[in-house]
């Protein structure tokens, strides 16, 4: 009966080093991927911003003219008239208002279907978020610019109600999905932005309002 006993006693020892070991081993790949998770969306969305995906309107009365009176516009200079400047998709997603028309297509550019997020700049009008004084014009962004940026909220949203990406993952992020969070942007994007999508960029703009960055 002792015998018995010393080989059960091994082998429950054996089965409960065996479940530590294993609950290791899932900790510590679990901390890995969120990591990783976190990390792939921090260079996604850098990659996203530097897209040249995006107009601004330049010119004598850029800032107070329509984009959407103004169809056809060069992408050169000529002389003081009206014409768009090719920018990054970092550069539209500055602190002014979008404001699309009811009907915000511009027509293509280069063969690529092209949209009006920011038709006019409205004097005295409060800013979609807290950042830096500088100029702001009527904006731009392609087809393939919005779908690159949503596609990435959508793998975002996946990511944090997964569980792969964590409270701390979400920081770094701050500065990027403040600025997508706000309802002026959403209201532009949320034709291609699911549900879950939208909740979780309301959750965004409860957490951290307008400051794209910590205090």
């Amino acid at each position: 009966m002792t015998g018995w006993r010393v080989i059960l006693g091994f082998v429950i020892g054996a089965v409960i080093a065996s479940v530590i070991t294993a609950g290791v081993f899932l900790y510590a790949g679990t901390k890995v991927l969120q990591a990783n998770t976190a990390r792939e969306l921090l260079a996604e969305v850098v990659a996203i911003d530097s897209l040249q995906e995006g107009w601004l309107l330049q010119g004598e009365g850029s800032q107070t003219a329509k984009l959407s009176d103004h169809p056809g516009l060069p992408e050169t200079q000529s002389g003081s008239g009206l014409w768009l400047m090719p920018v990054e998709i970092r550069v539209i997603l500055d602190e002014a208002q979008w404001d699309s028309p009811s009907d915000p297509s511009y027509g293509f550019i280069h063969g690529r279907r092209v949209w009006i997020i920011r038709n006019q700049i409205l004097p005295n009008a409060p800013l979609s978020y807290s950042g830096i004084d500088q100029a702001h014009f009527p904006a731009l962004i392609s087809s393939d610019g919005r779908q690159e940026l949503c596609a990435w909220i959508e793998r975002v949203q996946i990511a944090y109600n997964g569980g792969t990406l964590t409270d701390r993952g979400l920081a770094p992020l701050r500065p990027y999905l403040v600025p997508l969070a706000q309802e002026d942007r959403v209201s532009a994007l949320r034709i291609l932005l699911s549900h879950d999508a939208r909740n979780f960029l309301a959750g965004i703009r409860s957490r951290w309002g307008k400051a794209s960055f910590a205090d």
